[in-house]
């Protein structure tokens, strides 16, 4: 009994520590060759220790049997599928023939069915002992020439390891660093113990235990460097809960993986394999493909970048991503974080509407109209200010309510609108006060458009149900740089003109004074 507990010791807990690792590393993403070549690697040598376990636990007889069917095919295993992972977490596999990849690896697993054709195993020891608890092989020629082939293969190991280490740049070479110092301290390991034999002190095959180192690394380099752990597993959480869309991106742009805030935003039911720059508007292709491709070969993240995305549906959103560079399974990739800010733009283009528009009416208010005539005064030969102002619009609230009235300033402004349009523009600067500016107009223009304006009004009154209510103005204009060269000057004037009919009979208009007298015949006054 005291014997079973020793092997089981030596030999099962070996077993269980290397069975953990080869379905914890093939769990966490069994989709990609390397966490499948590991897992097999990882499971092969825990086959191993377990074989030993059972072939100490047998008559010696049994021993040349286990070696040959077990132990052997379980070496040779480890022999390809760690030679193989090494290619594979190197990116040497990329530069050898594909003829060769990956059947190279396992040329030694040729044996393995010479092994069960000739029922006999050349590249292992067939003589076995009991010395003290365990069953130790002969040091034969078999023996010794098995350990050699195994330390060039070590050193072929370290090579490689060595080579890839002085190639990459990247977070893998962390990886690399981490193998290459297992592998140097396995190689010693094997050295001391595989060709000295410590018989009655250290069990058969001590060399083996290196693979614990293995284990240990593979540990560290799994949670110092997040090497293994898939990435659909890594950003779960953050996928299923973040409302921002998240685009795992490859160097050439096209979408690897995407979280369910991205199928919501696109409107998209199948977003893998298709280029980002397809969900953009045509002309931003170019520029985002551009940004991307520097940002991706400098791996320099951005931040705040603002664009559309056009969902597939053809309807624009405003968005702004930012986004960081990240390896996963050892390729480059985009990991894009995208906002949408389709509602924050639409709100910041209604305050900036109504920064400079009336929102009453929604044409330009007080602000709008002084920058835009103030600018206009600066380039233009001559601008000109009308001043409306609405005869018993006070009456029209007192009667009708402050609804009606806002229903007839509506009406007004659209009337203004419609009349200026191609001259200038109009705006409501008070409660029932228009300005509106013209542009280049000669005193013969300024009658005939009043004389439009006003048909308008006339022609078009606010209809109230079946009711009639007539629109009177008075009117004031004055134009530059006749009546002044600056814009509170001009609107001085005006204003004057327009009081001068307010005081006069209203609903007219007419010009400020100038030197000119034939003006004065054509103004209009009470109708």
């Amino acid at each position: 009994m005291t014997n079973l507990f020793l092997y089981a010791a030596v030999y099962l807990i070996p077993t269980f520590i290397m069975f953990y690792m080869a379905v914890d590393i093939f769990l966490r993403n069994p989709k990609r060759s390397q966490h499948r070549l590991l897992s097999l690697f990882t499971f092969a040598y825990g086959m191993l220790f377990l074989g030993e376990f059972f072939r100490n636990t047998a008559p010696v007889a049994m021993s040349p049997a286990f070696v040959t069917y077990w132990f052997g095919n379980a070496g040779l295993l480890v022999f390809s599928t760690s030679l193989h992972f090494i290619f594979r977490v190197s990116n040497l596999w990329k530069k050898m023939p594909r003829l060769l990849y990956p059947g190279i690896f396992y040329l030694p697993m040729v044996i393995v069915l010479f092994t069960y054709v000739f029922q006999t195993n050349v590249i292992n020891s067939q003589q076995f002992d009991r010395i003290g608890l365990f069953i130790y092989p002969e040091f034969n020629t078999s023996y010794l020439i098995t350990m050699t082939v195994g330390n060039v293969f070590h050193v072929l190991v370290i090579g490689l390891l060595v080579y890839a280490r002085t190639h990459l740049r990247d977070a893998r070479r962390g990886i690399i660093n981490v193998l290459l110092g297992v592998a140097l301290i396995v190689l010693v390991w094997d050295v001391v113990f595989g060709y000295n034999s410590f018989y009655g002190v250290m069990p058969p095959y001590a060399y083996m235990y290196g693979g614990l180192f293995w284990a240990a690394a593979l540990t560290i380099a799994m949670r110092r460097f997040d090497y293994l752990a898939s990435y659909q597993k890594r950003f779960a959480t953050l996928y299923n809960l973040n409302p921002s869309a998240i685009l795992l991106v490859d160097r050439h742009g096209r979408i690897e993986s995407a979280n369910p805030a991205a199928y919501t935003l696109l409107k998209e039911h199948d977003l893998l394999g298709h280029p980002f720059a397809d969900y953009l508007p045509e002309k931003k292709q170019q520029d985002w493909t551009a940004h991307y491709e520097v940002h991706f070969q400098s791996q320099r993240k951005f931040n705040e970048y603002e664009t559309k995305v056009v969902t597939r549906e053809q309807q624009e959103r405003y968005v702004v991503m930012d986004a960081d560079f990240v390896f996963i399974e050892q390729e480059l990739h985009g990991m894009l974080l995208i906002r949408d800010i389709q509602s924050f733009k639409e709100a910041e283009q209604t305050i900036r509407f109504f920064a400079y528009h009336d929102p009453l009416t929604k044409i330009a208010n007080r602000r709008s109209f002084y920058e835009a005539a103030g600018q206009e005064l600066l380039k233009r030969m001559s601008i000109t200010i009308v001043v409306v102002d609405l005869d018993g619009f006070k009456g029209i609230n007192d009667t009708y309510g402050h609804q009606i009235g806002d229903a007839f300033l509506i009406h007004m402004a659209r009337l203004l609108e419609q009349e200026v349009a191609s001259l200038g523009f109009a705006a409501r600067v008070g409660g029932d006060e228009f300005f509106l500016l013209l542009y280049d107009q000669t005193p013969d223009q300024l009658h005939q458009f009043m004389s439009s304006l006003l048909k308008t009004f006339q022609d078009n009154p606010f209809i109230l149900a079946e009711e009639l209510i007539e629109i009177r103005t008075s009117i004031g204009l004055s134009y530059s740089p006749d009546h002044g060269i600056s814009l509170d000057t001009l609107i001085h004037h005006a204003d004057q003109a327009m009081y001068h009919i307010k005081h006069n009979g209203k609903n007219g208009y007419r010009i400020h004074d100038t030197l000119d007298p034939i003006q004065r015949p054509y103004e209009g006054g009470a109708r």
